[in-house]
């Protein structure tokens, strides 16, 4: 950047220098010029009135020894007195001399103008002036009494020419001179120009720098100036602006993996890294939302088969659930392959060293660490390497995921187990769910009248949900609901109203709460919801809301509406 401001710099001074001398050679030519040509107009006008004279007191033969002495004037190189046509008739064509030589003396003779003309070549310099000589009356002489010729009639003309040599020489000279100063002092302010920027200079490429390094998300570089000025201000604010980048960029960073509850693959750019994890945050965040609201465990399972095979181009693994009461494994899912594992694992899951230890088994950490990979000659000789993730749903082993790949795809892999994990674990709630809806109808525990979960769900299942939710470090909240003028509702309508009542109002709290959430009819009129992994205040939201629902709530029993301010008033 220094280099590129300095030949800037010059440039611009030698182009103001190039100017400046070309406007003072090109002034003292001029000036020269009109020097020379008031010089010879002023001779061609003393000649031709001295001359005029001469005619008046009849002394023209001394008219030659007049040119003669004009001619010794310095610069004057020639000087002739041509006779016009009116002349020549009157007194004859006169000497040699006396004729016009060229085509300017005919102009002049014929058009009654002034003519010049500059002649330059590299010795010698020549400027030519001719003026017409008139018959007109001048300064009190008229030259109609001595001549026979019409008022204003040509009747010759003055030529004479100047050497302009030694102006012209005297002009580059003092041009030369003038243009070395002016140069001396076109250093001499380069010089000057070049200590004054260069801290300026080199403050902005420490700018530059820092902000190429902030691109690629490191902002620890601060900018350093000796300069006093706005400079320094510029400097300072910078600074300061990047360390609060830096910092709140990392604390965001921080926050962003405690609240996913996994750490990434850093690659040294905190916006990249930042940018990545709250992309992929907002991913599975989405993809939380959609699952929660799927049917069956199936549903949720092809959902994560896609995310692996589609959004993260896997082409081995498998995706294994293991039995509620946990003695068989089956398949849900094999890419790559009919089995990455031995049936054996399919019956006996003491077989499969992921369920077995509850932990993840890498292949790396040892040599075909699990005896019932399908192949592990390859995974011996290195060709083949594995990595199995343990699912924990309800407090136990409930899925596994293998992913299998070559040495090459080592680093990718790295990458993505993390992400795996990520969506793996935020699915686990939802299969947990999932996997108790469908143990509860296995085990008819399922109230008939409402279709909600009966009393003993709750007495099977709370201690693995409150299990579950101790281990994920997350809020159980649990809302016990009770119906009001319950009893007056089958006492004055009867039964078969109390019943559709109790329809409506589990339909109405079930259309309130999330689809991961619980709802038990406990008793008679009364109703416990377990609502999941929930913030602090987040249950009494949840309760007001289902308090309304049920305040507005119209309930047609056929021979009557009820509704709760209504039936109270008719009591």
């Amino acid at each position: 950047m220094e280099r590129r401001l300095t030949i800037r710099v010059w440039l611009l001074l030698s182009l103001i220098f190039l100017l400046v001398i070309s406007v003072l050679a090109l002034s003292y030519r001029m000036l020269a010029l009109r020097e020379s040509k008031s010089k010879a107009l002023a001779i061609a006008e003393l000649v031709r009135d001295t001359l005029t004279s001469y005619m008046v007191m009849g002394v023209m033969d001394r008219k030659n020894e007049f040119l003669d002495r004009i001619k010794e004037i310095p610069a004057v190189e020639s000087i002739r007195v041509i006779r016009g046509e009116a002349v020549v008739k009157q007194f004859g064509p006169g000497s040699l001399l006396e004729t016009p030589q060229d085509d300017l003396e005919k102009k002049v003779l014929a058009e009654g103008k002034v003519v010049e003309f500059l002649e330059e070549g590299i010795g010698k310099a020549t400027y030519k002036v001719v003026i017409p000589y008139k018959a007109v009356p001048t300064k009190g002489i008229n030259c109609l009494n001595c001549h026979q010729a019409k008022e204003g009639e040509v009747l010759g003309a003055i030529s004479s020419t100047m050497d302009i040599t030694s102006v012209r020489t005297m002009s580059l000279i003092l041009s030369l001179a003038l243009g070395f100063i002016f140069l001396l002092g076109v250093i001499w302010a380069g010089v000057i120009l070049k200590k004054f920027f260069q801290p300026y200079v080199k403050l902005m490429e420490q700018i530059k720098y820092a902000v190429q390094r902030a691109r690629n998300g490191d902002f620890t570089y601060r900018v350093a100036t000796e300069l006093k000025d706005e400079a320094k201000d510029l400097a300072d604010n910078m600074n300061r602006t990047f360390e609060y980048l830096d910092r709140m960029l990392r604390e965001i960073e921080e926050k962003v993996r405690a609240m996913i509850g996994y750490s990434v693959l850093k690659t040294g750019n905190i916006l990249s890294d930042t940018f990545k994890i709250v992309d992929e945050l907002l991913k599975i965040y989405k993809f939380k939302r959609v699952i929660e609201k799927d049917k069956t465990k199936q549903d949720v399972y092809k959902r994560l088969i896609d995310i692996f095979k589609e959004y993260m181009s896997l082409d081995k693994f498998s995706f294994y659930e293991v039995d509620p009461k946990g003695n068989r494994i089956k398949p849900v899912w094999v890419e790559g392959m009919k089995s990455w594992c031995n049936e054996v694992i399919y019956d006996n899951t003491d077989e499969c060293r992921a369920k077995r230890t509850g932990t993840p088994v890498d292949s790396r950490e040892f040599i075909c660490v699990c005896p019932n990979f399908i192949d592990n000659e390859a995974c011996t000789s290195g060709s083949l390497r594995y990595y199995c993730i343990p699912v924990y749903v309800g407090g136990k082993v409930g899925n596994i995921f293998q992913i299998v790949y070559e040495p090459e795809m080592e680093e990718f892999i790295e990458l993505l187990i993390p992400y795996i994990k990520g969506y793996l674990d935020e699915s686990a709630p939802v299969l947990e769910a999932r996997t108790y809806m469908d143990l509860l109808k296995e085990q008819s525990i399922i109230d008939h009248l409402t279709g909600l979960y009966n009393r003993r769900f709750l007495e099977e299942t709370i201690n693995t949900i409150t299990a579950q939710i101790k281990r994920r470090g997350t809020t159980l909240g649990i809302l016990v609901i009770d119906v009001d003028y319950f009893k007056q509702v089958n006492d004055v309508y009867g039964h078969d109203a109390g019943d559709k009542v109790l329809v409506e109002v589990a339909k109405t709290i079930k259309s309130s709460i999330r689809e991961s959430d619980i709802v038990v009819r406990y008793g008679g009129e009364e109703f416990l919801v377990l609502l999941m992994d929930v913030q602090p205040g987040y249950s009494v939201h949840v309760a007001e809301k289902i308090r309304k629902a049920v305040e507005s709530k119209v309930i047609d029993i056929g021979t009557a509406q009820l509704k709760k301010n209504n039936f109270h008033r008719c009591l």
